[in-house]
């Protein structure tokens, strides 16, 4: 969000995002206080799915306040061949796809 606020000054939606949120919540007031700001850098990353094939997905990692945790959070961009392929495996899902020995 200060990215966004930052980037884009003439712009008043994310300003009065931002001023909603503070006006609503003391924490995110502190919080956009303390303007700790992280480096964001997003990356991708492949992966080769026995059953899909390869997967390219972006990869976002947030990382808490006090830097022990993170959460890794990978995504396809809609409309790629990505995006496609893990729309298939949520059908696909825990099925046993490999041939079955005769």
């Amino acid at each position: 969000l200060r990215a966004v606020a930052s980037g884009r000054p003439t712009d008043p939606e994310p300003a009065s995002l931002v001023a909603e949120l503070r006006a609503a919540s003391e924490e995110f007031a502190r919080l956009w206080d303390e303007h700790e700001v992280a480096v964001r850098r997003a990356a991708t990353k492949r992966f080769r799915h026995p059953a899909i094939g390869i997967l390219e997905l972006d990869c976002e990692i947030l990382v808490n306040s006090d830097h022990n945790q993170q959460l890794v959070i990978h995504t396809a961009r809609p409309g790629t061949e990505s995006y496609e392929r893990l729309q298939l495996l949520r059908v696909v899902g825990l099925q046993d796809l490999t041939p079955a020995s005769s």
